[in-house]
């Protein structure tokens, strides 16, 4: 298996580097919300605020509507940053740019209606279940459950799976406001997502804000030299990326934690008054360290292969998309792995409700079972590319 479509060289980080520092410029706030966001399991209206004022979820929204138009690599650093101060609000962020990046697929009037007088305007998609989509006089009536809908209840439109009566799969774009929300969401970690049920009972639907759900995941725009490059982007595979951004962010944020406290934090029943001064300790975190630089590797290999392709206008293999899948699971599973070493290596503090390393282990294990990110299919898929097995994911 050969690439034919291959990363550049790093960009300078000055491609990101201002948007991440908006990232840290609400920093604070956007940890002191966290507590809030876990008991309330939603975002607190601080943190959205901040969100809007530094224009974060509007990354992979177009220019055309005041959008930044950004790229796959830096929202992933921004993603990343993001998780350094709240996971749940680093995977709202990752969805809503996710989603605003899918509703340029449908048409251009359906994209005035939505972002036209709102640029501001934060999008959903949820694709876990279809519901049914009836055709009537001007377009369809909508019926049907959602869950895992994160951030829905700050969101403003939703993207949603539906089939019509003869099986076909559509995607729906359908304002929050005419769906109702159903309160499922109890988890152990990533409660600020307030990842609810979205349902709608007999909503109607005009055509025009309904596609094939094959033109809404397919990637027949990547060569499409008429459109900017975000536009041309795998969205599918960009999106995992990002998600997998968001687990190794946590995990980023989690050694940071144990690095800074180390030197005043001795180790019990031992001699050591300071954790450098074990060799043990320092050896396990040296390689619990490059657990986690291989982790970031991964996704940002994955990334610059994404905007390369984007840049230049052509299609990224399958095989090359089923290594992005890989690289994702791959992520995933070795943050998850460093994780448990990093709460060994600081001890059984790192349990308590006072200590942030607890927060980023709940959600960071969270988030990476999420379906786009699962290991075990990531491995398949890339294992399956060697010899030229049928893809098990129909869509990349």
């Amino acid at each position: 298996m050969t690439n034919t479509v291959e990363p550049t060289a790093p960009a300078a980080t000055e491609r990101w580097a201002g948007v991440v520092e908006r990232v840290h410029s609400v920093g604070d706030t956007l940890a002191a919300g966290v507590a809030e966001g876990d008991l309330e399991r939603r975002l607190p209206d601080a943190t959205l605020r901040a969100i809007d004022e530094e224009r974060l979820a509007a990354l992979w929204t177009e220019r055309r509507y005041g959008g930044l138009e950004t790229d796959v690599r830096t929202l992933s650093e921004v993603t990343k940053a993001l998780a350094r101060y709240c996971p749940s609000t680093s995977w709202v962020v990752n969805n809503i740019n996710g989603s605003n990046l899918l509703a340029t697929r449908f048409p251009r009037r359906v994209r005035d209606e939505v972002f036209g007088d709102n640029p501001g305007a934060r999008l959903a998609s949820i694709f876990a279940a279809p519901g049914a989509a009836t055709p009537v006089d001007g377009g369809y009536q909508l019926s049907g459950k959602w869950p895992y809908a994160s951030g829905i209840l700050h969101d403003d439109w939703a993207i949603l799976l539906a089939k019509d009566p003869g099986g076909a799969p559509l995607s729906v774009l359908a304002p929050v406001a005419d769906l109702v929300v159903q309160d499922t969401w109890n988890t152990v970690g990533m409660r600020g997502t307030g990842s609810h049920t979205a349902t709608a009972t007999d909503v109607f639907v005009p055509g025009h804000r309904v596609i094939s759900f094959a033109d809404q995941l397919g990637r027949a725009n990547t060569t499409d030299l008429s459109l900017p490059p975000l536009l041309r982007t795998a969205a599918v595979a960009g999106m995992a990326v990002i998600c997998a951004s968001v687990v190794v962010g946590a995990g980023l944020a989690a050694r940071a934690h144990v690095v800074d406290k180390a030197p005043a934090k001795g180790i019990a029943p031992t001699v050591y008054s300071s954790a450098p001064m074990s060799q043990t300790f320092v050896s396990a975190l040296g390689g619990t360290a490059l657990t986690l630089d291989a982790a970031e590797m991964h996704v940002s290999r994955a990334a610059d292969v994404l905007d390369a392709a984007a840049a230049a206008g052509v299609g990224v293999p399958d095989a090359e998309l089923r290594r992005i899948r890989g690289d994702v699971g791959q992520a995933v599973n070795l943050v998850t792995t460093a994780l448990d070493e990093l709460m060994w290596a600081h001890g059984a503090g790192a349990f308590g409700l006072s200590s942030p390393l607890q927060q980023y282990w709940r959600d960071a294990n969270t988030a990476a079972r999420h379906a786009m990110l699962n290991t075990r299919v990531g491995h398949e898929l890339y294992g399956g590319a060697f010899f030229g097995l049928d893809s098990i994911v129909p869509s990349l």
